[in-house]
């Protein structure tokens, strides 16, 4: 089961006062949320359970923490507490990061329904996008998850069709571990019986079958990747190319790692000229700035968590540069605004973008730096110079993608 049991209706009633209140901070910056502690207690069984060992704290006000938690997961849950519906609109689709964390807080808070509701939602998604979650996140997910979990168990199932469907399978699964692997197979042989679902094809106006990739990998990232593995295995930060890998982290969690001897410098290339966006009016479309952010949001999510070609183009410019750590005490001195992903992912999940225009001026602003700082001869020209190549192709997809989040898609 994923959600302890609840106790009987007839316990709370919203004809009843109640005026004891829960003060719940969440995030690391305790964003503060408040609900009847009648109410939370009756729809969590956790936090039930948590006050029935504190009975003797009669306060008006207690006051609980979430810290690992983003607002925009429990805004989600405080939604579906109150309203019994995860989603405000048809319009308000999270990605699947923020509705696996949805599951995840209400499997752990043992609220009743949300974890099916969480689950409906990444079905939407996945019919709406033609993808599932990142390689990453689909590990993840299997390593913070019980076996025999609903959301462990449809990732499964979904990769496993993934692997029996896509012309990619062999590449997607030596990108998994080999205990993922192992549980794959068993999911695979309850398929066995079925017919194969072909995800990586879909259906245009004519009839004909359109051949379309369902991982988080779009068809033409393939050739993306980098020919060199060894180098593919490297991480650095925006201005150090001998920066080895680090696994990302929340800024607050970072600690320096130490340096190695540089590598070889990459191919000498100019900067690609910025090309500015079309994708406000798309024909007879013309798009909110909630639609053009939610767009941003999800290419965000997709270039800091993967696929593998993304991780590796975004690498250097994940982190803040640190002028004693990276070994270039002059770079403030060049760099007169400073900007990296990580910032740029706060800014984000805070809602301080307010339109398309500002998300992709922080990103074209690290290219600016990067271009800034190196010279031609430099690594780190010819990496910033295929990041920026890649992201302004990505970009240029925005109508593409609202017109199929919307269902209005024009082929």
């Amino acid at each position: 089961m994923d959600v302890h049991p609840v106790s009987n209706e007839s316990t709370f009633s919203w004809l009843k006062p109640h005026a004891r209140f829960v003060m719940i901070f969440v995030g690391p910056d305790e964003t503060p949320f408040a609900i009847q502690k009648d109410f939370l207690c009756h729809k969590s069984s956790f936090y039930r359970q948590y006050f029935d060992e504190q009975a003797q704290n009669s306060a008006l006000e207690s006051v609980v923490t979430l810290p690992e938690v983003t607002p925009q997961v429990f805004g989600l849950v405080q939604n579906f507490l109150y309203t019994g519906r995860l989603l405000t609109s048809a319009d308000s689709l999270p990605n699947y990061e923020l509705l696996i964390a949805t599951w995840k807080l209400g499997h752990r808070l043992g609220i009743d329904g949300l974890c099916d509701e969480a689950l409906e939602a990444m079905a939407e998604c996945r019919r709406l996008t033609q993808s599932i979650p990142a390689t990453p996140l689909l590990v993840q997910v299997w390593r913070d998850t019980p076996e025999g979990s609903s959301l462990r168990k449809l990732l499964l199932t979904w990769a496993a069709e993934y692997i029996r469907s896509s012309e990619s399978r062999s590449e997607f699964s030596k990108s998994l571990p080999q205990e993922v692997l192992s549980e794959l197979v068993v999911a695979m042989s309850h398929l066995d019986s079925a017919p194969v679902i072909q995800l990586n094809s879909v259906q245009s106006p004519n009839g004909n079958n359109q051949r379309k990739n369902v991982h988080y990998l779009d068809a033409d990232d393939s050739d993306d990747e980098p020919k060199d593995k060894a180098a593919a295995k490297r991480r650095h930060s925006d201005v150090a190319p001998a920066r080895p890998a680090q696994q990302e982290r929340p800024q607050q969690e970072r600690r320096p790692v130490p340096r190695k001897p540089a590598r070889a410098s990459l191919p000498t290339a100019k900067p690609v000229k910025q090309r500015k966006s079309l994708v406000s009016v798309g024909g007879d479309h013309q798009f909110t700035d909630d639609q053009k952010l939610n767009f941003c949001s999800d290419l965000l999510s997709r270039m800091l968590s993967g696929p593998g070609f993304w991780t590796r183009l975004v690498g250097p410019f994940r982190q803040a540069v640190n002028p004693v750590e990276d070994g270039v005490p002059d770079y403030l001195e060049k760099v007169t605004k400073p900007m990296d992903l990580g910032t740029i992912k706060d800014k984000m999940d805070r809602g301080q973008y307010k339109n398309d225009e500002d998300f992709v001026s922080d990103v074209r602003q690290i290219f600016t730096n990067c271009f800034t700082y190196w010279t031609d001869k430099d690594p780190m020209w010819a990496t910033c110079e295929k990041f920026q190549k890649t992201f302004e192709e990505k970009y240029s997809g925005m109508q593409k993608w609202i017109l199929k989040m919307d269902g209005a898609e024009e082929i």
